[in-house]
């Protein structure tokens, strides 16, 4: 266990400097965006009122409320708001990718040292694993923080006659990234991020074929990726999408997970045996 921890240290000491630098990038734009869609809903409030001559009150009653999901549309805030997320999104994948390929790069390179450690190799599987996933869960969670702040900068900036206060889950549920991201419902939290973690063993399966054999494994990841791919057709096959199906609907998600433990573990087993068995340095 002692040695898991401090690879888990390690792997995330090695990110940590960049995730810092995008949870601080994605607190500022994501509060400058609603400062700035604050002001300019107020200003546009302040400018239909003198135009047309309304109080306050009529132009609430023409406009309707304005809530924090409205700043999202004022102006080009929406790139301010959402940028930073896909920003982050974008780099975690790329460094799912560069976790384990950044251990070959110059002459000396880090990977001879880490399969050369006198612990379970599966252990430093299990540690990028882990990072990752750690990294993710806490933008998610940033952003959870976030939401709140983001009320109050709204609330101080409106006239409380035309801002209305929606809770953190309210606002998680409009249709933007942040449904995906930050999943309102418990079923579909696990439904996201189970295919998420699904997708992430598979990717580290196929860069340990990639390392394991080199040009060579191109040829396995086709079949190994085609097996998943036959697998993954089965519900379908079942008839997951129709409403005639021979078979009910128990029936189908009972093997669809039990498929996704196929998969799973199927993949996890391979990972590690070539970890062990057939990985070079």
């Amino acid at each position: 266990m002692r040695a898991f921890v401090k690879l888990l240290n390690f792997e995330m000491n090695r990110f940590a400097k960049i995730y810092i630098g995008l949870m601080l990038l994605t607190v500022a734009l994501q509060l400058v965006a609603v400062t700035l869609g604050a002001n300019h809903w107020l200003d546009s409030a302040n400018e239909a009122m003198r135009v047309n001559q309304w109080t306050l009150e009529q132009y609430h009653n023409v406009t309707g409320n304005i809530q924090l999901n409205s700043m999202m549309y004022a102006r080009y805030n929406g790139l301010l708001y959402f940028g930073p997320i896909f920003l982050s999104i974008t780099v975690l994948l790329i460094y799912s990718c560069f976790i384990w390929y950044r251990d070959w790069r110059g002459k000396n390179t880090v990977v001879y040292r880490l399969l050369t450690l006198p612990s379970n190799r599966a252990n430093l599987y299990f540690a990028k694993l882990l990072t990752i996933l750690l990294f993710t869960f806490g933008l998610v969670a940033l952003q959870i923080i976030l939401v709140p702040l983001e009320r109050l900068i709204a609330q101080s900036i409106l006239p409380a006659e035309l801002y209305r206060n929606i809770s953190v889950f309210d606002f998680l549920k409009y249709p933007t990234v942040l449904k995906v991201l930050v999943p309102p419902y418990f079923s579909e939290f696990v439904l996201y991020y189970g295919l998420g973690i699904i997708g992430l063993i598979v990717l580290f399966t196929v860069i340990l074929i990639e390392r394991s054999y080199r040009l060579k494994g191109i040829g396995f990841i086709v079949l190994y990726l085609a097996v998943l791919a036959g697998l993954a057709s089965i519900p379908f096959l079942m008839g997951y999408s129709s409403y005639d199906s021979y078979f009910y609907p128990g029936e189908i998600i009972g093997a669809s997970l039990g498929l996704i433990v196929i998969i799973v573990g199927g993949s996890l087993w391979y990972s590690l045996y070539l970890l062990r068995k057939k990985i070079s340095v």
